[in-house]
């Protein structure tokens, strides 16, 4: 943190509670390209009518007497002392703005803005009481708002319903992870792709599910006002997202996907056919290459295992009476692998290159990477991409709250039509 030159801080501490943290998304190595429709956008304004309702409390509240400098200007404006009081909530002048304007900090019992001025010199007869408030209930004691009815999902992903239903696999006060539904985007975005998504998914998103099956904070210091998932999966992947329930949890998680302490295993199968060549060979290894995003020239590096070598009872055979159609051709599979990934970069379509370009095995049912006659088998016969997040561990600084827990560790066995 940058301090004013020859400062003093002079305070009096007068309660200290866990600290609040700003929110923060991380992404993850692959990009959604869905269409959302408006029925999500109108939940979100509901929402946002609804969030006045929320329960607040002081969570943190200190004595401000002034600071002592050799300039001339002895003013201190409320971001700098947010700065040098609470410097375990705020690390950046941006978060201390952020808070003030979400209304989360208030000076003698009066709200401020970015612009107060909250000190003089030390030998001025003014003192400042600082107080931070913090959501501690996102429902207020309203059991209607705490879920939502799932019956208003599309049947294909409700919870209970099938291996592809959305449902929580782990969840305690402050986050949860649950499993994202194949064929929807994590976010809503604005591209649109009809590739692999039923008419039924069209609209939906992990974020817009989120409230059907999760609970929103309860008496939780900074919870949040519905959770929110804190990186990304591409549409067309199945599996497990991390989601937040509080700013604290938002903002350890994506500081842990920053540093890539976040540890996370994909399941995939691989596949051999007749026209592309196999380079896979050994049993383990780590893949590098300098061909991803845009340009083309950004590093990404992935390790790899074989779980196991597959039988190969997968083709598009022909009816006999349809041989009259010599332009459509037939993928004829020479072998197949179940493989599990572990990125250490988070690159665009990471796993998906690596595995068509350095192993020469494209990913099954990929209807981008993978060479022209595996592509439009996909497209033609539609299987679901068989890459699935089966597993992810979070480092344990990363969740404070899980008080005499090891590091959390969530896994989840692929789909059965992966075998």
């Amino acid at each position: 943190m940058r301090k004013p030159s020859s400062t003093k801080l002079i305070s009096t501490t007068v309660v200290v509670c866990p600290s609040s943290a700003t929110t923060g998304l991380a992404k993850n190595e692959e990009e959604e390209d869905d269409n959302n429709e408006r029925g999500y956008e109108d939940d979100l304004f509901q929402e946002q009518q609804e969030q006045e309702q929320y329960q607040y409390r002081v969570v943190d509240s200190k004595i401000f007497e002034g600071v002592e400098k050799e300039e001339e200007d002895q003013l201190c404006r409320i971001t700098d002392a947010l700065l040098l009081l609470f410097p375990e909530r705020y690390d950046t002048k941006s978060s201390a703005k952020k808070a003030i304007r979400r209304g989360d900090v208030s000076i003698n019992d009066e709200k401020c803005s970015v612009s107060s001025i909250v000190s003089f010199h030390k030998n001025g007869n003014e003192v400042f009481r600082i107080d931070i408030r913090a959501r501690v209930n996102a429902t207020n004691g309203n059991e209607s708002k705490k879920m939502k009815n799932v019956e208003e999902m599309p049947k294909e992903i409700q919870p209970g319903n099938g291996e592809n239903s959305a449902r929580v696999v782990y969840e305690d006060e402050e986050c949860a992870v649950v499993m994202k539904p194949f064929g929807i985007p994590t976010l809503k975005t604005k591209t649109s792709s009809s590739e692999n998504n039923t008419n039924e998914l069209s609209g939906w998103c992990l974020d817009r599910i989120l409230p059907y099956v999760i609970r929103a904070g309860e008496n939780v210091e900074g919870a949040l006002h519905r959770p929110r998932p804190v990186h990304r999966l591409d549409s067309l992947t199945g599996g497990l997202v991390v989601v937040a329930k509080t700013r604290r949890a938002s903002k350890l998680f994506h500081e842990a996907f920053r540093d890539r302490t976040a540890r996370k295993r994909y399941r995939a199968v691989l596949i051999e056919y007749e026209g592309n060549e196999r380079k896979l060979r050994e049993k383990s290894g780590t893949i590098k290459s300098n061909d991803m995003g845009e340009g083309g020239n950004l590093y990404a590096e992935t390790d790899y295992e074989i779980v196991k070598e597959m039988e190969c009872c997968f083709e598009d055979e022909e009816e006999e009476e349809e041989e009259e159609n010599d332009e459509k051709k037939r993928l004829k599979i020479r072998s197949r692998c179940l493989v599990d990934f572990y990125p250490k970069t988070g690159r665009t379509h990471q796993l998906r290159k690596h595995a068509a370009n350095q192993l020469g095995m494209p990913i099954l049912g990929d209807t981008r990477y993978g060479g022209k006659i595996h592509n439009d088998f996909a497209k033609t016969n539609k299987p679901k991409l068989h890459l699935f997040a089966a597993e992810i561990t979070m480092p344990i600084e990363a969740t404070p709250w899980r008080v005499g827990q090891t590091c959390l560790n969530v896994k989840l066995e692929e789909p059965t039509f992966f075998s």
